[in-house]
């Protein structure tokens, strides 16, 4: 009874829980100490810094730390279950009418524009406040400099978090420490590709952005070939569907890539590196605390997370908040900019939820584009 009443709670609060796996931690840690007891008041809060140290999806780390103190292994792979399964169904059926969405509408197109600005401020926001535990340090400021400029240039995301976890061992370990266009429209491409997004997911899904751009937006893309807007209003979706971020996006190129089973696939493969794990070490969680090479690649990795999400923010900030004319013109959006700074202030200072900004910057765009149009 115990693993049913598991499954339930976790598949609940992921249905109706809408902003990501913040929020849904925010919702468990509530409804799992207050409410049934299996956990302390605040402790899932407080492993969110365990949460982060590992690559994947926050919410599915969640699950497989209650389910684990719970019910063990078994209790893990029901409550991952729980949280995965409302964000695959529904997101599914929006990936397969999207493109039923009429995204020419120009009401629409304004409450996307005001979604878009959010996003850009949301994503700033959290930087913001994950930055004084994730860049310390010379160390910490130089390899998130060198990781922005390099992801900036167009570098590979993988290849640049995989570079920073090889230089963090090895700082770890040095005395002076003393402190081309190709798509691919195959079912066998999906697991490889969601298995490595996984692995490499430090920070939660805002730092898997730069990486689905690289592989997916614009011509040179090497899976897909989405148009930046498409890819815009597609994450703009993301925050307005139950479940995180990052399992949502999954959902959706895993059907581009290899329709419903590419889907499922890559919802799996995604959260299945973090998952297993953070499952290993909460086993061995003394033992793999005291590892030095361990904690090398998370010195590495934390002040590179923060390049990604900084890189991410520039990305919709391009999609949002400026663009350029086909006579060289630059025009910046001070609708966008304002509605950008509205949502990075709000999750800063935490007045209102992820989904709540978002939701008001979609509201004011509408708004805003209402009262020009009986003005003009």
């Amino acid at each position: 009874m115990k693993l049913v009443r598991l499954f339930f709670e976790m598949f609940r609060i992921a249905l109706f829980v809408v902003g990501g796996g913040y929020a849904i931690i925010a919702v468990a840690d509530d409804t799992f100490s207050r409410k049934l007891k299996w956990t302390k008041e605040g402790e899932l809060v407080d492993a969110l810094s365990l949460f982060q140290t590992f690559p994947g999806i926050m919410a599915a780390h969640c699950a497989v730390y209650v389910g684990r103190k719970v019910a063990g292994v078994a209790g893990s792979l029901v409550a991952l279950a729980g949280v995965i399964l409302p964000s695959l169904v529904i997101f599914t059926c929006v990936s397969m009418g999207y493109g039923a969405i009429p995204l020419d509408n120009p009401w629409l197109g304004a409450a996307f524009a005001g979604l878009r600005a959010a996003l850009t401020g949301v994503i700033a926001g959290m930087v913001v406040r994950g930055w004084r535990k994730s860049v310390v340090g010379r160390y910490g400021y130089s390899a998130m400099l060198v990781g922005l400029a390099l992801l900036l240039s167009g570098a590979n995301p993988a290849l640049v978090l995989v570079a920073a976890m090889l230089v963090g061992v090895i700082v770890e370990f040095t005395p002076i420490r003393a402190a081309g266009s190709r798509r691919f429209n195959s079912l066998a491409m999906v697991v490889p590709i969601f298995l490595k997004y996984g692995a490499l997911a430090f920070g939660g899904g805002y730092v898997l952005v730069p990486m689905y751009i690289s592989d997916f937006v614009g011509e040179a893309a090497r899976f897909l070939q989405l148009p930046s807007e498409e890819f815009a209003n597609l994450m703009a979706l993301t925050q307005m569907t139950p479940g995180p971020i990052g399992i949502n996006a999954a959902t959706f190129f895993g059907l581009r890539l290899g329709g419903i089973p590419g889907a499922v696939l890559a919802t799996f493969a995604l959260v299945l590196p973090g998952s297993l794990m953070l499952s290993l070490a909460l086993a061995s969680m003394e033992r793999f605390s005291e590892s030095r090479v361990v904690k090398g690649i998370f010195a590495g990795v934390r002040p590179v997370t923060m390049s990604l999400m900084l890189s991410a923010a520039w990305s919709f900030a391009g999609m949002s908040m400026w663009n350029t004319s086909a006579d060289g013109g630059f025009f910046i959006d001070i609708v966008a900019v304002a509605l950008a700074g509205f949502a990075a202030f709000a999750t800063i200072r935490k007045i209102c939820g992820v989904m709540q900004a978002i939701f008001i910057c979609a509201f004011a765009s509408l708004a805003i584009r209402a009262v020009c149009g009986l003005c003009f």
